[in-house]
């Protein structure tokens, strides 16, 4: 079908060239047919349009197994509209294909667009994990009781990921108990009843309030406080801050610790279950987990420690439970 296609319209050629370049008296062009020019491309255009046959034998017997009629005008016409077919192919494929991109000098700003966010998401993630490594070195050495190195607020304090409030609404007890526990906060913070402050002026709610069952002691390893309670009281965080980590320990149990201002850190263990995730921001006697008890313990209690400055300090010396 193709062939008998590129055949009518080498047809359509020889008819049109004929026209042009004939030189028959009367046919309005013979005064151009007397030049030089025009004689050698009739002669040119009689030539191309001679037949040729093109024929495939037997080398042996020369037999013939067929052949093929063809002029060098069919040639021409046929080459040239294959020619043709492929530029338009070639052209399809490169404005249409990712293969403009293999094509030097080339820019694509979709692509320029894509791989700069790329970079920056690529920088941004890498920001983050090194924050998560560093934050993860801090409360390894915290759950260690290890000293941390001093580092500014600015360093050491993650930032808020919200403040969306986490309490259960079925829970009335939870929020009867937040609903006093920022009254008591308030009116603490006003007359310093019951709290005392750090060195950069910081006030400390008490988490809980119950019986030392276990004193601070740094020289036998116990960097905190163990405050006994009743299993689900509610523990309240001792300043305003941010929770930069809550989760489960094999150990410890339930863990959620505060960064607050002023380079200090509370960490809460024992807990039987959490109110607050990474990156929540707290306030001070706002709700934050349940009491439990540890692994090796049947009495609940609260594990309290208190880190000023990458060290831990007695927290009875800031917080009246």
């Amino acid at each position: 079908m193709a062939f008998k296609k590129i055949k009518q319209f080498s047809k359509g050629v020889t008819k049109w060239l004929r026209l042009l370049f004939s030189t028959k008296p009367g046919d309005g062009t013979s005064h151009k047919g007397n030049s030089p020019f025009m004689r050698k491309m009739h002669i040119l255009y009689a030539k191309m349009k001679r037949k040729q046959r093109l024929v495939v034998m037997d080398a042996e017997n020369y037999r013939e197994h067929w052949s093929f009629r063809l002029s060098a005008l069919n040639l021409f016409v046929g080459v040239g509209i294959v020619g043709i077919v492929l530029m338009i192919i070639t052209f399809l494929l490169i404005a249409f294909t990712p293969l403009h991109n293999m094509i030097p000098g080339y820019t694509n700003s979709e692509m320029v667009d894509q791989t700069y966010r790329n970079v920056l998401l690529l920088d941004s993630l890498n920001m983050k994990v090194q924050h998560q490594e560093e934050m993860m070195a801090v409360l390894g050495s915290i759950v260690a009781g290890e000293e941390i190195a001093d580092t500014s607020e600015s360093e050491s304090r993650p930032k808020a990921q919200g403040t969306e409030d986490q309490r259960c609404k079925a829970d009335s007890l939870l929020r009867e108990e937040m609903a006093k526990g920022n009254k008591t906060s308030n009116e603490q913070q006003t007359t310093g009843t019951g709290q005392q402050t750090a060195s950069g002026g910081q006030l400390f709610f008490p988490p809980i309030k119950g019986k030392i069952i276990a004193a601070y002691n740094s020289k036998e390893g116990r960097i905190g406080v163990d405050i006994a309670g009743n299993i689900n009281d509610i523990i309240k965080s001792a300043a305003n801050g941010t929770v930069f980590f809550a989760g489960f320990t094999a150990d410890d149990g339930y863990v959620i610790a505060v960064q607050h201002p002023g380079n200090i850190i509370t960490v809460y263990k024992h807990n039987s279950a959490l109110l607050k995730h990474n990156g929540d921001m707290v306030r001070a006697g706002e709700p934050i987990a349940y009491l439990g008890h540890s692994a090796g313990s049947t009495t609940p209690h609260l594990y309290f420690e208190l880190w000023i400055n990458g060290k831990t300090v007695d927290p009875l010396s800031y917080v009246s439970f």
